[in-house]
């Protein structure tokens, strides 16, 4: 009896896909996490620009910028997505520098610590340059 011949797969044209497959994927994963990082980053450039905002209504009315993130309105240092812990490091009466220290899967954002004072964003060698604040 013989068989009807049926249309399949060889095993080789089945490897030569799952190659493809597999180069396509290693090309893709990298620039599609280094979106998300990007994504992530604008949590921290959110929490920054409220922390100084905050900061500037603090001191409308007080001789003095606060250490205090609870007294500005933060009831946890964490940024609101949680990618970032935040901390005031210098305050005084002409000037602070607040801080947005990358925690849990953005510590290995390769921008680091972003930071914000009176100014605006502070691009020191320490800190997330402008390349990083652009959106």
């Amino acid at each position: 009896m013989d068989r009807p011949c049926t249309p399949a797969f060889t095993l080789l044209e089945l490897l030569i896909t799952l190659a493809i497959v597999a180069i396509l994927a290693t090309i893709t994963v990298p620039s599609f996490s280094g979106l998300v990082a990007k994504s992530r980053r604008s949590d921290a450039m959110a929490a920054l620009v409220q922390v100084q905002l905050a900061q500037e209504r603090w001191r409308a009315g007080k001789p003095r910028y606060t250490q205090d993130l609870d007294a500005l309105g933060w009831s946890s240092p964490e940024s609101p997505d949680g990618y970032y812990r935040l901390r005031v490091e210098h305050a005084d009466a002409a000037a602070f520098l607040v801080l947005a220290q990358p925690v849990g899967v953005q510590q290995s954002d390769r921008c680091g610590v972003f930071a914000i004072g009176v100014d605006g964003p502070d691009h020191r060698e320490t800190y997330a340059g402008p390349d990083c604040w652009r959106r």
